[in-house]
């Protein structure tokens, strides 16, 4: 079986959100028990990831660390220098990715206890995102 729609996810700035809830509701809703769920993205300025919950302290030192790693033309002391705007938003797409696929087990997500899916939102003008969600199991 699979199902699969496409959701609207509201704008909430730059920043990492965690939307665990919101796939574990579709999967449940699916009634889909054993397979995998596969999320995109549209978008090339938002990424999928899975990262600790433990705290939101973790959660916060995540999306630092990667905006370190990639730091954000729209902030003048992230630049590298002005002729090099472009290129650390290149390198965020070797960083995240649009699609994620995670391992369903009895009707949820089977990731980590303390694991949590976000979706990190790197630009400061940010609207609105298209979320894929497909199911496929049995």
């Amino acid at each position: 079986m699979v199902y699969q729609d496409t959701l609207q996810l509201s704008d909430h700035g730059k920043g990492a959100y965690e939307i665990t809830d919101l796939v574990a509701d579709f999967i449940k809703e699916s009634s889909i028990r054993i397979g995998t769920c596969q999320l995109f993205i549209h978008s090339s300025s938002a990424s999928l990831l899975i990262g600790d919950i433990a705290d939101d302290a973790t959660k916060n030192e995540t999306a630092a660390f990667m905006a370190q790693l990639a730091p954000s033309s729209d902030n003048v002391d992230n630049k590298i220098n002005d002729s090099m705007d472009a290129i650390p938003e290149d390198m965020r797409y070797a960083l995240a990715q649009a699609s994620l696929s995670i391992p369903v087990s009895n009707g949820k997500p089977a990731i980590g206890v303390w694991q949590g899916i976000f979706l990190w939102e790197r630009s400061t003008d940010a609207e609105e995102r298209k979320l894929t969600i497909t199911v496929v199991g049995e």
